[in-house]
């Protein structure tokens, strides 16, 4: 089961992962905007896969 979350959700759990990293919510936004990490519109919320999000990171386009 894919572990979905809101953006702001996304960003504190991978700062309390990694507290050095210098990912912000607006980078994060941002890569959302751009597509490459699925996401689910549900009523005005929109969750995003954070196991894809953390596969993005780690690997970027090369996969």
């Amino acid at each position: 089961m894919p572990r979905m979350r809101l953006i702001k959700d996304a960003f504190e759990q991978l700062k309390k992962e990694d507290p050095e990293t210098d990912i912000t919510i607006y980078a994060l936004r941002t890569i959302v905007k751009s597509g490459v990490v699925p996401t689910v519109r549900l009523g005005r919320k929109l969750l995003i896969n954070y196991d894809s999000l953390l596969d993005y990171l780690s690997f970027g386009d090369k996969r």
